[in-house]
């Protein structure tokens, strides 16, 4: 429980809006278990807890102070939390295989047992809630003003929507508005969408080929639909009329913005380093299409 203690100890929910009011809840649950918990080892919890109220107390008379590291990742995990509920409601129910799909893509993130039980009492609080994707959205970008954090974050939502295999009509619908309510590119949606449909279409593909043998001409029709594609230049957020000399520096800005040293220093959780690092991997492949196109 070190992890919840600490985070109970930095915490100030009044500071991050919406997703404050979540995390305070989600914390205050945590608080509410530990004092019915039975003998010493509830004394020593309740001690515990006890003190970390009364450095959370000392901590809120200062409400310009920036945001601990803690914070930054309660912050985070509330947010992953509430809108994977909302996302898993956006057909109107919510599927077991979604969860599971969900705990697995978090599983991937590295999270411990103790932050994968906050992000899941997050998600069962947010679930049921009178509050909207969009507005859990808009407070989580008031949170975290490093736009390439909150970008990350969209791409996480990206991943979970996607790891049961399908992408319903609503949850496409609802990662093309929320671009919006999290302040960045609106041109994400669509280089993310080009690159699962790429996915999707090469996962399609090596399936009919197995199940074909690698022949027939079903097998030869499929292979010879294109696939689709991420536009290198959206990677870069560039337009194809670019000059080679802009391209260089788009290319240096993002491989600037999204170095690991760099985003630690802005709040990242180290739990998303990875998902920084695959970014990092896709516009290096933009940058090298680009420059074999324009044989730089």
């Amino acid at each position: 429980m070190g992890w919840i203690g600490g985070a109970i100890g930095y915490f100030v929910g009044s500071r991050f809006g919406t997703l404050g009011g979540l995390a305070g809840a989600v914390l205050g649950s945590y608080l509410g278990d530990f004092l019915k918990s039975k003998g010493e080892e509830a004394q020593a919890q309740k001690t515990m807890m006890d003190e970390a109220r009364a450095r959370m107390n000392a901590r809120a008379r200062s409400s310009s102070r920036a945001h601990s590291p803690i914070e930054n990742e309660v912050v985070f995990l509330t947010a992953v939390g509430a809108m994977f509920a909302k996302l898993s409601k956006a057909d109107g129910r919510i599927d077991e295989t979604e969860i599971a799909a969900g705990e697995q893509a978090f599983a991937r993130l590295g999270l411990t047992a103790e932050k994968r039980a906050f992000v899941i009492r997050a998600f069962r609080m947010a679930k049921n809630d009178n509050h909207t994707i969009y507005e859990y959205a808009t407070s989580f970008a008031k949170a975290a003003p490093a736009r390439v954090i909150r970008e990350l974050v969209y791409d996480l939502l990206w991943e979970i929507a996607c790891a049961d295999g399908t992408l319903s009509p609503e949850e496409r619908h609802i990662l093309e508005l929320i671009t919006i309510p999290l302040a960045i590119r609106p041109a994400l949606y669509r280089e993310e969408y080009m690159r699962r449909l790429g996915a999707f279409q090469s996962g399609r593909q090596e399936r009919t080929r197995e199940q074909t043998g690698g022949s027939g001409s079903g097998s030869r029709r499929r292979a010879a639909e294109p696939e689709r594609s991420v536009d290198p230049y959206d990677v870069l957020g560039c337009a194809r009329s670019a000059t080679n000399d802009e391209l260089r520096r788009a290319y240096r800005a993002q491989a600037k913005k999204h170095h690991p040293d760099l985003l630690r220093a802005q709040g990242l959780p180290e739990e998303l380093i990875s998902k920084a690092n695959e970014k990092m991997a896709r516009i290096n492949a933009a940058w090298d299409e680009i420059k074999r196109e324009r044989s730089l």
